[in-house]
Formats: C-alpha cells, sequence, structure tokens
C-alpha cells in the first residue's frame, strides 16, 4: 500500500510518498522549484485563454499581472473574488479551476 501525503501550503504545495520509510517529494513535469516545494501557488489565465498552474504560471506572472493570481489560499473561506482577466473567482474556485477546466 502506497501511503501520501499532500502539503498544501499558502505558498506552495507538494506531494511525497513514503519509499524504504522516508518521504520523497513527487515532482511536477517542471520539475521541483526553489525551497523543495514542487508546486508554487500560482494559477493565470493567459490572454488566448490557456489555463496554467503551479511553475508554468509563476514564470509569466510578470508578462501576465491580469491573468495572474498567487497567495490566494491565503484567503480562502473569506467572502472575496480574486480576478483572473474577465473573469471572477473565488479562492476555493481557483484552488479547484485546473482540474474542473481541464476535464470539461
Amino acid at each position: 500500500m502506497a501511503i501520501i501525503g499532500i502539503d498544501l501550503g499558502t505558498s506552495n504545495s507538494a506531494a511525497a510518498v513514503l519509499r524504504g520509510g522516508r518521504p520523497v517529494i513527487i515532482p511536477s513535469a517542471e520539475g521541483i522549484s526553489l525551497g523543495g516545494k514542487a508546486f508554487p501557488s500560482y494559477v493565470a489565465i493567459t490572454a488566448d485563454g490557456q489555463m496554467l498552474v503551479g511553475e508554468p504560471a509563476r514564470r509569466q506572472a510578470a508578462a501576465n499581472p491580469d491573468g495572474t493570481a498567487s497567495a490566494f489560499k491565503r484567503k480562502m473561506g473569506q467572502r472575496i473574488t480574486v480576478r483572473l482577466r474577465e473573469r471572477e473567482f473565488t479562492p476555493e474556485q481557483l484552488l479547484g479551476l485546473p482540474v474542473a477546466e481541464n476535464q470539461a
């Protein structure tokens, strides 16, 4: 039986599996980022409507500030919205958006 642990942090998220009794971080497709965390907590919508999450979203944040959200997990449970391009999302929607958008 495999055991997977998830750190759903406010700035970064990571997942690890136990191998030989020791936790090993599961890297994202882009590899493990600075500080050992696998997924920076960024979500972005590009000008052509493409959804980006993690490291790809972080890398383009300076060029796409109106389409990028970070630190939104710090506002979970609050009655606020985050605007990405012409759309508004709650922090909870942003957290689940990549999965929902990719499955649509």
